[in-house]
């Protein structure tokens, strides 16, 4: 329900608007409450700008009504440089993920410390043994790495840090 006095919208039951504090019209949603014919103002209802009224603001971030929109600045929508942003990386980290998987050198272009050393070191304290493992699971994350498009995997591995697969 808008108020008539500053425009601002409110629950359609609350009895006072939450802006200006005056007292809203009645509406037949209320329990045992008649309305008033003429009382709710249209959607754009705005006061005029010279009156002692307060202006309603724009939704703002916390605002109960607020939903942000992605990219868009100033009502024109941004472009986004996945390329800038990690995804030149994701070509030389699959390649890399594929050839030589088992020593986490992918893991470490994408800048997984932990990750790639647990790879590397499992493989030369295993003399080896765990190289088979870590391949496997090089060549899956290879394969993973490339066939995500750019946005994808700037927002799974660079953005969100999805340490593994």
């Amino acid at each position: 329900m808008f108020c008539t006095r500053c425009g601002a919208n409110n629950l359609d039951t609350n009895q006072v608007c939450t802006s200006c504090g005056s007292t809203l019209p009645l509406k037949s949603g209320r329990p045992g409450q008649s309305p008033q014919s003429g009382s709710v103002p249209p959607p754009n209802y705005y006061p005029p700008s010279g009156s002692s009224q307060p202006q309603p603001q724009p939704p703002y971030p916390g605002y109960q009504g607020y939903t942000p929109q992605p990219n868009y600045q100033g009502g024109a929508m941004i472009p986004q440089n996945w390329q800038a942003l990690g995804a030149d990386k994701k070509i030389t980290a699959g390649v890399l993920a594929i050839l030589i998987g088992s020593l986490g050198v992918h893991k470490f272009i994408l800048g997984y410390k932990n990750e790639g050393l647990i790879m590397l070191l499992g493989t030369i304290l295993t003399c080896g043994i765990a190289a088979a493992v870590f391949g496997v699971i090089g060549v899956v994350e290879g394969i993973l790495y490339l066939v995500k498009s750019d946005e994808e995997f700037v927002k799974t591995y660079i953005q969100n840090k999805k340490g593994w697969f």
